[in-house]
């Protein structure tokens, strides 16, 4: 009997052993899963992250590259450094067509994530020759080939976009180029015979207080804020762009050589364009338009427009 007994208690102890080693390899199993389980999520949770950091670097980009475009100043391709990331934007023509894609990858620790947009060239006022809240009389505009285009024309304009003219007339302060006189008459080649400063980069800016007028025969050079009128006589020639933020008027007489443009830049208005002669003609120059559009400030109201955009999955 105490044999059974002691038996019995050998038989419980090995049980309730049995038991202990199976609840303690559970615990084990749980642990390690446990560990798994939260580095699997540790993980998941980085590569989200750096998938929203990768979602905002590029969103970010497509805005920059569409008002890069929009300015004429974005390149073919670039490549940028947003924080910890990278983006690369990338432009090429739609086919048949005169849309652009942009397309835009954003990478952030090995996450990609990519945009194509698709925007229908507008032609906004850096693609215009002349952009007026006027008419144009007898004055052709001609795109930047030579060739006459009603493409780089804009007349009866709602409003012009707005321009930080404080920063123009600071410059042109700087520069010297303050001009009071009444009228304003330049001499040939001013102010240095080039559109540009002596580094090649800053654009010759001159504020003129009253009206302009350039004789025939002469060439000047520069971005000219006018707030008069503007007279251009007898094959004179400006080489760069007119600005007259009121609503005064631009007269120009024909002569010269035929070929030749009175304006090659643009001309950005608020009044009437008239002609009086023959070939008159404002000639599109992407350049010098570029330069000028640096200092636009307000919405331009013949932008590109985005077309579509397309986020794309990998």
């Amino acid at each position: 009997m105490r044999l059974k007994s002691i038996k019995k208690i050998e038989n419980e102890e090995g049980f309730w052993s049995s038991l202990l080693i199976l609840f303690l390899v559970t615990l084990v199993l749980l642990g390690f899963g446990s560990f798994v389980l939260v580095r699997s999520e540790s993980a998941n949770v980085a590569n989200q992250i750096r998938a929203l950091q990768a979602d905002y670097a590029a969103n970010g980009c497509a805005y920059y590259g569409i008002k890069r475009l929009q300015l004429g100043s974005l390149n073919e391709s670039e490549t940028l450094t947003v924080g910890n990331g990278f983006v690369s934007l990338d432009t090429s023509e739609v086919s048949g067509s005169l849309d652009i894609l942009l397309n835009i990858s954003g990478t952030v620790g090995g996450v990609e994530r990519k945009i194509e947009i698709r925007l229908a060239t507008g032609g906004g006022l850096v693609d215009k020759a002349i952009y007026t809240m006027g008419d144009v009389f007898n004055v052709t505009g001609k795109d930047s080939l030579g060739n006459p285009s009603s493409d780089v024309v804009v007349t009866q304009a709602d409003t012009v976009p707005e321009i930080d003219v404080d920063s123009l007339n600071t410059m042109s302060t700087a520069q010297g180029h303050d001009q009071s006189g009444t009228p304003f008459t330049p001499v040939d080649g001013y102010p240095n015979g080039s559109f540009y400063q002596p580094d090649g980069v800053t654009p010759n800016v001159t504020h003129v207080m009253d009206s302009l007028v350039v004789e025939g025969g002469r060439t000047i050079f520069g971005i000219f804020v006018v707030e008069g009128s503007v007279i251009l006589h007898g094959s004179s020639r400006v080489q760069g762009v007119i600005y007259l933020p009121n609503p005064t008027s631009t007269i120009i007489t024909g002569g010269g050589n035929p070929g030749e443009s009175s304006i090659t830049g643009g001309i950005v208005s608020h009044g009437n364009i008239s002609g009086f002669g023959n070939h008159i003609s404002v000639r599109h120059q992407p350049e010098f338009m570029r330069a000028f559009c640096e200092f636009q400030i307000g919405p331009d109201p013949d932008d590109s427009g985005v077309v579509s955009w397309l986020w794309k999955v990998n």
